[in-house]
Parts: structure tokens; C-alpha cells; sequence
């Protein structure tokens, strides 16, 4: 695949930040950019209007990410892109109190109810000790039981309620009823959408002093009430030696996209397996110098850089321990 002008480097955009009524100030540790007040999403990737990404360097600085898609798409993206926004979205997300109990739309149900093209399937790797979160109704649980508990203020007793520990990953399909609890601190890899319904949130206000709306009739409808309990609750894959010095485990490979972990515990250079799509890296602890034929970039800890498809392989070097996460969209 060609290099179209701007591409063949590693892409480094600007941190959108989300003032939101549960977020808190953990992530002014590494963000000495951070805005004033409750800071609850840094938006890394990400491809919407609400929080579009633009290109903090290179050739191209100054361009969105949906700039680069609309003008690069499969050259960006990999080779079975078929349109639309940048499929993936990289958050770094602090709860400081609850989030509200919440679903999203699985693509098909999002155009049904015609609030998008894509659903949201997510996933969480917890970067802390210490906080909660909520996934999935408790076997037996039907759609009956879980409008009478809403009714009755005991939604949450028909929650499967976990504890992290820092390292716990947590894959969430789209139609799973969720909730962040207070304490967790976490990057979110997700399917591009902003698709939110919230079916409780906890009697409290918003920033402007008034209740955030809910939405009952389509959370009803959204979630999967039909759906095992298989799956719920942290994963631990095992960790495998990666050929080069380090180590990996696959955190995910959904329909949407896929995610492992990559460690080191000193000196390395990781070398990239081969990929028709772009590559997003995310860099956990330490720093480390990410390069393609084209170019070089310095990633520190909580920062992304995107790898396009069209710019071949790509390599980590680090003169330190080091932790990544690397994501790759399927189609």
C-alpha cells in the first residue's frame, strides 16, 4: 500500500477533555494540560463531533481525524474500510463518583431506533486499585424483574457488582447494562459512537443543576435480557513471551476490533506482527519510541499515537519498562 502524504510517520493528535458531573482531577499526573473542574474523559482518537481529534504534529497538523478519513480512507484505515467515521475511539476516563446506569445500542438496534449507523461495543483496562463498576443483570433477572426494581429504587441488587484491581480488563458487548462506579480509572477502547441510554442515575444533578435526562423505553428495548452470564467480570488473561524480550496477552478479538497488551521489563525493541489495518498504540507506563519506515514519535505514559495501514510495519523501542496497549478495528 502507497504513502500518501503525512502518513508514513506515527499520527499524535490533541486530547479532547470532557467536563462531566462524576469526573475528578487523577489525570492532571500526566496531563499538565488539564482544564479546570471535573474532568471525567480525555477523548485521545476520536472521530465525532463532539470531541474531534486534530493532528498535533507532522505534516499534516492542523487536520481532523475525519479529514484524514475522508481524504486517506482505506490508506488510513486498512483495506476493508468501507466509509463512515474512524471505526475505533481511545478515551482515558477518571470516575470520581458513579456514572449513571446505563446501555448502549448494538448497530443493528441503533438504526433501527435511528440514532446512528454504529452501536458501542467497549472495553476497560483498569489503570488503579480501589474502584467498582456494574456489568449485566444476575441470572434470572428478566425484563419484568428489572422495570419492578426500577420502579421499586432497587435497580442496582439486579447488577452483577465487581471490584478492580489495576490490570483487570473488562470486554463489554453492546446491549450490556453497565455502570463505572466511584474509584475507577481506566482506558476505554470502543466502537465510534456517543450512543448513550441511561436508564438511572443515582437522583442526582448535572453541571447545570438540573436531573440528566434518562431514557427507560430504550433502555428497556437495548438490553439484552436474554443474554449468559458467561464472559462478565474481569479477565486475566495469561501473559505469553512475545518472541522479542517482552511479553503479550490478548485482552479481546470481538467482531469490532481487537486489543493485547504488550510489557516490557527493561531495554527492547518490540517488532510489529503483520496488519492490513491501522494500528492504535497506547501507552500504559513508561515511554517509549515508536517508529514506522517513515518516521518516529516519543509516547509518553496515557498518550496515543495512530499507526496507518498504509505505513507498513512498526516497531517500540525503550530503554525502560514499558506498557502498551495495541487495538486494531475489524470490518
Amino acid at each position: 500500500m502507497s504513502h500518501p502524504p503525512g502518513l508514513a510517520a506515527p499520527l499524535v493528535f490533541t486530547p479532547v477533555y470532557q467536563t462531566l458531573v462524576w469526573g475528578g482531577r487523577r489525570m492532571e499526573q500526566w496531563r499538565p494540560d488539564l482544564p479546570p473542574g471535573p474532568i471525567g474523559e480525555s477523548w485521545d482518537v476520536a472521530d465525532h463531533e463532539r470531541g474531534m481529534s486534530v493532528l498535533a504534529d507532522g505534516e499534516l497538523r492542523g487536520n481532523t481525524l475525519r479529514d484524514l478519513v475522508r481524504a486517506h480512507g482505506q490508506s488510513l484505515i486498512g483495506k476493508g474500510f468501507r466509509g463512515g467515521p474512524f471505526p475505533l475511539m481511545v478515551k482515558l476516563i477518571d470516575a470520581t463518583d458513579r456514572l449513571s446506569i446505563q446501555v448502549h445500542p448494538d448497530d443493528a438496534l441503533a438504526r433501527k431506533l435511528g440514532v446512528g449507523d454504529n452501536g458501542k461495543t467497549e472495553c476497560w483496562l483498569m489503570l488503579a486499585d480501589g474502584g467498582e463498576l456494574y456489568q449485566g443483570t444476575r441470572v434470572g433477572v428478566t425484563r419484568e424483574i428489572f422495570a419492578q426494581a426500577l420502579t421499586a429504587g432497587s435497580l442496582v441488587e439486579t447488577l452483577n457488582r465487581f471490584e478492580v484491581k489495576a490490570g483487570d480488563f473488562f470486554f463489554l458487548e453492546a446491549r450490556t447494562v453497565h455502570a463505572l462506579g466511584a474509584g475507577c480509572l481506566l482506558f476505554e477502547i470502543q466502537q465510534t459512537s456517543d450512543v448513550t441510554f441511561r436508564v438511572y442515575d443515582w437522583g442526582r444533578m448535572g453541571l447545570d443543576g438540573k436531573p440528566r435526562a434518562v431514557h427507560v423505553s430504550e433502555s428497556l428495548e437495548a438490553i439484552d435480557f436474554g443474554r449468559s452470564d458467561a464472559g462478565l467480570g474481569p479477565r486475566r488473561p495469561p501473559w505469553q513471551a512475545d518472541g522479542d524480550g517482552g511479553e503479550f496477552r490478548w485482552l479481546v478479538d470481538c467482531p469490532s476490533f481487537k486489543v493485547e497488551e504488550r510489557r516490557s521489563l527493561g531495554p527492547i525493541v518490540m517488532q510489529a506482527d503483520p496488519s492490513d489495518t491501522c494500528t492504535l498504540l497506547t501507552c500504559l507506563e513508561g515511554t517509549a519510541r515508536v517508529s514506522t519506515a517513515g518516521g518516529s514519535v516519543n509516547l509518553m505514559a496515557t498518550h496515543s499515537a495512530l499507526v496507518a495501514a498504509c505505513a507498513g510495519p512498526w516497531r517500540i523501542q525503550t530503554q525502560a519498562p514499558v506498557r502498551l496497549l495495541a487495538s486494531n478495528p475489524k470490518f
